[in-house]
């Protein structure tokens, strides 16, 4: 592992995802042929914000294991979690550099859910 980081939502007022966090890390330390390479792994599917983020720092592989209409579902409309409607899949169809994407993983979402269950 490279890099890691968790949520700074209270320091950075929304904009603190941890996958956002690491790809800001990740574009900074690593040269884009590098990076390209290297795979980000993540309980919960990137935000559009986040995936924008790989995509810029050139990441080329996206692994997730629960989507984020279905992180939707759990934190309703808490307000440090008022998702867009917009998958990781569209954002990266989009762009111009392919982006590989792994997940969901229906096998890995109950233990992702009670792990986001006291979170939020």
């Amino acid at each position: 592992m490279l890099l890691s980081s968790g949520n700074t939502y209270a320091r950075d007022r929304g904009v603190g995802h941890a996958e956002a966090n690491v790809a800001r890390a990740a574009a900074q330390q690593y040269e884009p042929t590098f990076l390209e390479r290297c795979t980000l792994v993540t309980s919960v599917e990137p935000c559009c914000m986040c995936a924008g983020a790989c995509y810029w720092a050139g990441i080329g592989t996206v692994v997730y294991g629960l989507s984020e209409r279905r992180l939707a579902e759990l934190t309703g409309d808490n307000p440090e979690n008022v998702t867009l409607d917009l998958s990781c899949h569209q954002v990266f169809a989009a762009g111009r550099r392919h982006v590989a994407i792994r997940g969901p993983f229906p096998e890995l979402e109950e233990e992702i859910v009670n792990d986001h269950k006291d979170f939020w």
